[in-house]
């Protein structure tokens, strides 16, 4: 029934208008001002005040925030000021993000992506199609020294651009109008929308313009995301606010993250001071024995500490046929002296699971109980092995360094540990060099480090991830066809079953041959205040409740500060 409005009901209705005008389309006058943040999100009802959305975190310095430049150098967090095409969510499944939908051709090789309407920057430029088409031939350009090129190798023809055999125009990367993007890959690759989750579009029109510093100043380091750089003050810390021209689908409850720079023994220090809301990744060791003994005996501790086993793995990898590893009786001999187990009770203090192979256990594809006898501890059998490749009790064998990247004091030990084992089983003499992170993966993509201890974590929950590190022209110089055969077999199959078996067989030749010398799959350890809250407050589907996938963004933007912070 109509009804005629009262002075009073204009006057609300009014007050409304003019409470939308100044606040923005995102505020809700239901909520109440002091529950809507400043990008127009409404807080929970536990939630501190807009104010006190501040969450202070502590971690490694990187070089860039741009990952288009370099991942192994890249500053933590990348996805709070870019938003590729697609995203994992706490539970590693594909979400839209700056891509609405897609299709695929029907030989499995075209993918087409329609971007999400109204996109921009944080400067007011519009994102589009071209961006993607500039971030996929910044990484794959050679003069960029992109140093995990080989990643996005399923593209057509980014591999050869990359070695300078082909044009970058002929990349398999097209912008066909400005909201639609085609992507063509050498194969049907059944897991592009996992690799797409890390590609970090950056802003053509400020790349061109800066190079690589763009990144590194809130003058030029423009946004994508729902953060954007407010300040980067070196060897201190990194600020990131919410970003007021986010127009995507992840706009945040935090104002600000604050993100200190520190060593990992200053880590678990400035958590038990307050000076820090959370410590969101510890996996190499910032906890000593004496800081992991506190936290098992501190019940308030123990609280705020989530632990579960990640997926991760740590390896001993070879060096090239210039070295006496070339010979797999050498790398046998080197595989069955090293005591795995020994290793995780004594140095890691059980924060760690043996590794047999490649994959993680409860990782996509994964089988590890079949492979534990191939590797085995016995140091007999290694001795008599590296005495048939010509080095009885070590020889004449040559003097390599394991080399460690900015390893923690608790991977030093772990490298000792390997040291003496080494000696004392099969009598070679091996050094222990700690190097500076971009001193090492220099060297390491040049195939120029004769033995490493190195892990690789994943990044998108499919083998691909880890089967392809050892594909011939890989992370390491290892090569064998038979295996290359079957991972390329398993990365262009669509049904899962025979993906799986194909790279399980990868993986028997791989463990077999001795490519690697598997150790440890470690156990991380999380901490954070109660008053930390948000989704990493909910057990995913792994069992675990976490940060999910740390080494990227995806939950800051679902995280808030509690109305119970002091």
């Amino acid at each position: 029934m109509y009804r005629t409005r009262t002075p009073q009901s204009r006057l609300l209705v009014a007050g409304i208008l003019v409470l939308l005008v100044v606040f923005g389309p995102g505020y809700d006058p239901r909520v109440g001002a002091a529950t809507a943040n400043s990008v127009g999100v409404a807080l929970p009802s536990d939630a501190a005040p807009p104010s006190k959305q501040v969450l202070t975190l502590i971690g490694r310095e990187g070089t860039y925030l741009d990952w288009s430049k370099t991942v192994q150098k890249g500053q933590w967090m990348p996805g709070l000021m870019s938003d590729p095409l697609v995203m994992q969510d706490y539970n590693s499944d594909i979400k839209p993000l700056s891509a609405a939908r897609w299709a695929v051709s029907s030989d499995g090789r075209t993918w087409t992506f329609t971007l999400r309407p109204g996109l921009r920057w944080s400067d007011g430029t519009p994102l589009t199609a071209a961006d993607f088409v500039y971030t996929i031939r910044r990484m794959a350009n050679p003069e960029t020294g992109f140093d995990v090129a080989w990643y996005f190798s399923a593209l057509k023809n980014f591999k050869e651009a990359n070695e300078g055999k082909a044009p970058l125009d002929s990349i398999g990367a097209v912008a066909v109008n400005p909201t639609t993007l085609a992507l063509t890959t050498t194969e049907p690759t059944p897991y592009l929308l996992m690799l797409l989750s890390d590609l970090y579009v950056v802003p053509a029109h400020v790349v061109g313009k800066a190079g690589d510093p763009w990144s590194q100043s809130p003058a030029t380091a423009v946004s994508s995301g729902p953060f954007k750089l407010a300040s980067w003050e070196r060897d201190k810390q990194l600020v990131f606010v919410a970003n007021p021209a986010y127009t995507g689908v992840r706009k945040p409850y935090l104002e600000r993250i604050v993100y200190k720079v520190g060593q990992d023994s200053s880590f678990f220090p400035a958590y038990l001071a307050n000076e820090v809301d959370a410590i969101p990744w510890i996996y190499e060791g910032p906890l000593g024995p004496s800081d992991l003994a506190r936290l098992q005996s501190d019940p308030r501790l123990r609280r705020e500490a989530h632990v579960w086993p990640y997926f991760q793995t740590w390896w001993i990898a070879f060096g090239s046929d210039q070295t006496a590893f070339k010979d797999p009786r050498v790398r046998k001999a080197f595989a069955m002296a090293v005591d795995r187990d020994a290793i995780i009770k004594s140095v890691l203090r059980g924060m760690a699971v043996p590794a047999y192979g490649m994959l993680p256990p409860g990782f996509h594809c994964a089988q590890p109980a079949r492979l534990k006898g191939m590797q085995p501890y016995n140091p007999a059998e290694a001795k008599k092995l590296l005495a048939e490749a010509g080095y009885p009790d070590g020889k004449g064998f040559p003097k390599y360094d394991l080399n460690l990247r900015a390893a923690s004091p608790t991977i030093q030990a772990a490298g000792e540990a390997i040291q003496a084992m080494i000696k004392q089983n099969l009598g070679v003499d091996l050094g222990v060099q700690n190097s500076e992170r971009k001193l090492f993966m220099d060297r390491l993509n040049k195939y120029d480090l004769p033995i490493v201890l190195i892990p690789w974590e994943y990044d998108y929950a499919d083998a691909s991830n880890f089967m392809n590190i050892y594909k011939t022209g890989g992370r390491h110089p290892w090569s064998n066809a038979d295996y290359d055969k079957a991972v390329n077999t398993a990365n262009s199959t669509m049904g899962d079953a025979a993906r799986c078996a194909s790279y399980r067989r990868a993986e028997d030749i791989l463990v077999r041959d001795a490519g690697a010398v598997f150790l440890w799959h470690p156990t991380v350890t999380q901490l954070w205040k109660p008053w930390v809250r948000g989704l990493i407050n909910k057990t995913n589907k792994y069992g675990f409740v976490s940060w999910s996938r740390p080494s990227k963004a995806d939950m800051p933007p679902y995280i808030y500060i509690g109305n119970d912070k002091p």
